[in-house]
């Protein structure tokens, strides 16, 4: 399959628009109904998602704030987050008979595990529970190596939407930039990056970054536009 594109859905966009963004993806990760839309959500777009074809995530995320930009939770209550959100989405995905290929946390918790030593042990005490998630986590970050280590399968992920500071992080939503909303821009920069495996970061500046899946946001204005252009430069 090469180069999955994935995708953030099951959060408050409308059905319609969840399928269409099921049409041109290879993988979804699907919000358990805390930063964002309802269990009923969650279970409707695991059924679309099955019946797409398309590969099945676990995603994880925080009530306040929409799971960005809140103050993180200490380790105990995120142990309690993650077993409560993969418990539920695993119980779902059982009733209607999907299998689920990956998991991806959400918003400030995708960011914390590559920075918190101890928010990092907690993540990967839970997925120990579930040995045959794969693992969609930053590319070059701290947490895929820890979990790699653990052995459990890791796929980098890079984000075609985001700027990249010069150490491979995401560059924060807060900074001017840090949203590309520009699809040529954004289509360019993966190209680019397909050939060489270099990101741009900054103006002038790029990292070698290896990974195996690209994430479109579904907020993001132009997201369908931009997958469309995507999946053409994986055809090419």
């Amino acid at each position: 399959m090469g180069i999955l594109l994935n995708c953030d859905l099951g959060e408050n966009e409308p059905t319609t628009r969840t399928a269409e963004l099921l049409a041109l993806v290879d993988a979804a990760n699907i919000c358990c109904g805390v930063h964002a839309g309802s269990a009923a959500k969650t279970r409707e777009t695991i059924g679309l998602a099955k019946r797409a074809g398309v590969l099945i995530g676990v995603h994880p995320g925080m009530a306040a704030a929409g799971g960005r930009g809140a103050e993180l939770p200490d380790p105990v209550a995120l142990s309690s987050l993650l077993r409560e959100q993969c418990g539920f989405f695993a119980e779902a995905a059982a009733e209607l008979d999907a299998s689920i290929h990956h998991i991806k946390l959400h918003g400030s918790l995708y960011s914390a595990v590559e920075q918190d030593e101890e928010l990092a042990q907690i993540y990967a005490d839970v997925l120990r529970d579930y040995p045959d998630w794969k693992v969609f986590s930053l590319a070059n970050g701290t947490f895929g190596r820890r979990a790699a280590s653990d052995g459990h399968p890791v796929v980098g992920e890079i984000f075609a939407d985001r700027a990249y500071l010069d150490n491979g992080a995401l560059m924060p939503r807060s900074q001017a930039g840090a949203l590309i909303e520009d699809v040529e821009l954004a289509v360019e920069r993966f190209r680019n990056w397909l050939v060489t495996r270099q990101m741009q970061t900054g103006l002038t500046g790029s990292i070698l970054l290896d990974a195996e899946t690209v994430c479109v946001h579904s907020d993001s204005p132009n997201a369908l536009e931009l997958l469309r252009k995507l999946q053409n430069c994986k055809k090419s």
